[in-house]
């Protein structure tokens, strides 16, 4: 009888318990999420295109904050090459930035050159135009970025070189990365995307950019252009 009573308060105890917790909790149902749609030039209804934190931040600050940048604390490129092969730490520490000390130097930089030939023409993802920078003697003295896949160093170049974007104002490392892919994007439609290659050879461009060195070598002196202009063009 005594087992039959405790059973009995057991049970009731559960069923206590479950109406507290059917008073107190709530369900909160969450609609499915709406597709927002517009209507294109050619009367098409399409999707809006979702962005991700990092390519709405490029969409909102390319042009207000990230280029303007750029334009302001560009070194002119023959000052530049001289001042790192010189000394690339002392050029860095004057108009350089970097996150530590075992990370590249990035810098922004600006200039005007000749386009002396393709490099890796027939593999589009290298492919490097080498510049002649004055006083012109017909000798390449740097290289400009025109390939699909930017290397792993010089990807950051755009990102670290502005010099006021850092890892703790983002959500974690993956945005932060992605911040870096967003740039280089932007680089591909608003300036690679314009020009051929081929085109460019023998010509005199005018640009704005953003290079990042652990050695100033030669064939590290990378500039990725965010604004490009051909003379007469």
């Amino acid at each position: 009888m005594k087992i039959k009573k405790a059973s009995i308060v057991k049970a009731a105890g559960l069923l206590l318990l479950i109406l507290l917790v059917a008073l107190t909790c709530r369900v909160t149902i969450i609609p499915d999420e709406i597709q927002q749609t517009y209507v294109n030039d050619a009367g098409e209804t399409v999707a809006v295109e979702k962005l991700t934190y990092p390519e709405q931040f490029t969409l909102d600050n390319w042009d207000a904050k990230i280029v303007p940048t750029i334009q302001e604390r560009a070194v002119a490129l023959p000052q530049f090459v001289a001042d790192v092969t010189a000394d690339l730490d002392a050029a860095g520490k004057t108009y350089g930035n970097r996150a530590n000390e075992t990370s590249a130097w990035s810098f922004c930089v600006k200039g005007d050159a000749k386009v002396v030939e393709i490099e890796n023409a027939d593999k589009p993802n290298k492919t490097l135009l080498t510049l002649d920078l004055p006083p012109y003697d017909g000798t390449p003295d740097c290289k400009l970025f025109f390939g699909k896949v930017f290397s792993s160093n010089i990807k950051n170049a755009i990102r670290d070189g502005v010099g006021f974007l850092r890892l703790d104002d983002f959500a974690n490392q993956v945005e932060f990365a992605d911040l870096t892919n967003a740039f280089n994007n932007r680089v591909k439609a608003d300036v690679l995307s314009q020009f051929a290659a081929a085109d460019l050879v023998g010509k005199s461009v005018s640009f704005y950019g953003c290079i990042s060195l652990t050695a100033a070598t030669y064939d590290n002196l990378v500039v990725i252009p965010v604004v490009l202009s051909v003379a007469g063009g």
